[in-house]
């Protein structure tokens, strides 16, 4: 078989892929992650259950990659020019960001879900923490240009403040959660984070 039919055929694999996790994130936030089924994603995607099963072995699987699908909206953030900010306000921006596209674009039911996965071992992989993520290469590089230009405390290493700032987001969310979306996630988020760079701040 020539190269050219392999790649063509892996194309149509990832196209298939994309489209079925597209689709059951539509799915999710409309009916609820558990009121959805594998036939209901595969039906809405033009998809067969085969096709499903050769990509996924199950929903939880494909939760698992929907995560690093959403991820890959936080890289519209570098898009931005920014040349006019210093480096907290930078983050600050992006920690604004995360918590927009949480409420506008994952949404709570989804983001519940996403949050219990983790805590009740739905799924074996602990994707949220893992450094991979689009979100943790983004904010390392910010706290990096930050200590480059003096502007966050060189005594604090980076996975510290990485992992201060991410805690200050998670707790944000799920008290988020816990209250059924009753805030504004992104004004509260924002305060909250607003006090945690104060404490990175060089002075």
């Amino acid at each position: 078989m020539n190269k050219n039919k392999i790649s063509k055929r892996k194309l149509q694999g990832l196209e298939t892929k994309r489209r079925l996790m597209y689709c059951a994130i539509k799915l999710f936030r409309e009916n609820g992650y558990h009121n959805v089924t594998v036939d209901e994603i595969t039906e809405k995607a033009d998809s067969s259950k085969g096709g499903f099963y050769t990509h996924f072995s199950s929903k939880e699987e494909l939760l698992y990659n929907m995560v690093a699908l959403l991820d890959e909206v936080y890289l519209e953030f570098l898009e931005v020019d920014f040349k006019d900010l210093n480096s907290i306000e930078r983050i600050s921006l992006f920690m604004q960001f995360v918590f927009k596209t949480i409420e506008e674009k994952i949404g709570l039911e989804f983001i519940t879900v996403i949050y219990s996965s983790q805590i009740k071992d739905m799924t074996p992989q602990r994707f949220l923490i893992t450094p991979d993520r689009k979100y943790y290469q983004i904010i390392e590089r910010l706290i990096n240009e930050g200590k480059r230009k003096n502007e966050i405390q060189e005594d604090l290493p980076v996975e510290y403040t990485i992992s201060l700032l991410t805690t200050g987001v998670r707790g944000v969310v799920y008290d988020w959660c816990l209250n059924k979306g009753d805030f504004n996630l992104v004004k509260y988020g924002g305060e909250v984070i607003t006090i945690l760079l104060h404490q990175v701040k060089r002075t």
